[in-house]
């Protein structure tokens, strides 16, 4: 296919007309009335007057964008005029065009794709490279926060997925990568496995991801601060994203990692099977130490920052606070709908690690654990009391001062120490 033909037919994919495609806000949202109360939800980080979704600008630029680029799609998106979902948030725009979330920011991976593909004509690979990663960088937040059903959003995360690919087929200096696939409850799984080579022997962090992010969002952490020291990396979709949209989260979160372990172990020969380590955020540790409880001879140690096992699923208080987007993230990933958020509330439950009788402060898992905590509060302390409570081996510490403007971020720096520790490798 010639780049004229290619760059045409990505425009008829991103440009065409809708007419039937849901608007983002009422998916897994069917209260078009909920008090603002219970929209914005200033107590969570990234929640602005205004806006539906999070917006994380920084945490976006220190992904690989570039700040004007978003500024630039959030001013068009806020400064609209046509209807919206929701008349007082500014992200809800309904049809897709100008204005519209999802068109401004897969407008802008657009521009990026096509300026790729040019760089690709004149022979200059690694630039390309570059405009890739930016492209899948801007469909990602696209197709934010990724939801089962929205169909505009699931054309851009596979364009974005596209592009991703694009990255490394461009510049072999970035490694190997390749994307691993595995059954799950019968269920196909695909995963983003980076390492240094595939001739070698390397240890492995596993990245589970969380509700709202995708595999995408992951690379920097292997690129920066796991692959000079020769470490590989497997980024895991949690179930309803991306790689894992088929599947529905239950109880049974740990289910995906320990058959992508499994994986590794019999059917990539690079992986160091006896060094394997996990590592998440938020909603992503409950997998994490599921798993190492469950199947701890499958885990050589595992980093959680800002874990959430239990108070997420069981604080009645603290759920009826959530704001709107992240109960229908949670209500979408179990096939429910978050206006019925009062019964949905008790089924969450089962989610709870303490509930499921998992977490019995008896402190007798031997995997090593380091808990980074960010953010304060009575939820997220009690979790992490209790996360320490059932490990022999915890490392606790807190981050005060934090800011995605730093250059190297210090969770990661402690991070890749603490893997570096527990597979011998000099830091």
């Amino acid at each position: 296919m010639s780049d004229s033909h290619e760059s045409k037919n990505l425009s008829e994919i991103l440009f065409k007309p809708r007419r039937t495609s849901r608007e983002t806000s009422v998916i897994s949202n069917s209260d078009l009335n909920i008090s603002e109360d219970h929209l914005f939800g200033g107590y969570l980080t990234g929640y602005f007057n205004k806006w539906y979704r999070p917006v994380y600008r920084f945490l976006w630029t220190w992904l690989g964008g570039n700040l004007l680029d978003i500024d630039m799609a959030l001013a068009k998106i806020a400064a609209s005029d046509n209807k919206r979902s929701r008349e007082n948030c500014l992200d809800t725009v309904i049809d897709y065009g100008p204005g519209n979330w999802i068109y401004e920011f897969s407008s802008i991976a657009q521009d990026r794709y096509l300026r790729a593909k040019q760089e690709l004509l004149a022979g200059e690979e690694k630039a390309a490279s570059h405009h890739f990663r930016m492209a899948s960088r801007y469909f990602a937040i696209a197709s934010y926060p990724n939801l089962k059903g929205d169909d505009l959003a699931a054309e851009s995360a596979l364009l974005g997925r596209k592009s991703y690919r694009e990255i490394f087929a461009h510049d072999k200096d970035l490694g190997y990568f390749s994307e691993e696939s595995f059954k799950v409850r019968d269920t196909t799984v695909t995963a983003f496995l980076h390492s240094p080579d595939n001739t070698s022997l390397h240890p492995c962090v596993i990245i589970a991801g969380t509700y709202w992010q995708s595999a995408i969002d992951y690379f920097r952490i292997y690129a920066d601060y796991l692959s000079r020291h020769g470490i590989a990396v497997l980024i895991l979709d949690l179930p309803g994203v991306g790689g894992s949209i088929s599947l529905s989260l239950n109880e049974r979160s740990s289910d995906i990692l320990e058959s992508a372990i499994e994986h590794l172990k019999e059917k990539v020969p690079f992986i160091d099977s006896t060094n394997i380590g996990v590592t998440a955020h938020s909603v992503g540790c409950n997998p994490v130490v599921r798993l190492s409880i469950l199947r701890p001879d499958l885990i050589k140690a595992i980093a959680l920052i800002d874990p959430m096992v239990d108070k997420l699923y069981t604080n009645q208080d603290f759920l009826n606070e959530m704001p709107l987007c992240n109960r229908a993230s949670l209500a979408n990933r179990m096939g429910l709908d978050a206006a019925s958020w009062s019964t949905i509330i008790p089924q969450l439950q089962i989610m709870s690690l303490k509930k499921q009788g998992l977490l019995s402060m008896s402190g007798n898992c031997a995997i090593p654990c380091f808990i980074c905590s960010l953010s304060h509060g009575k939820i997220k302390n009690d979790d992490v009391k209790l996360i320490n409570y059932n490990f022999k081996n915890t490392y606790i510490k807190e981050f005060k001062k934090l800011s995605f403007t730093m250059r190297d971020f210090p969770v990661f720096l402690e991070i890749e120490k603490f893997f570096c520790q527990k597979f011998d490798i000099e830091n």
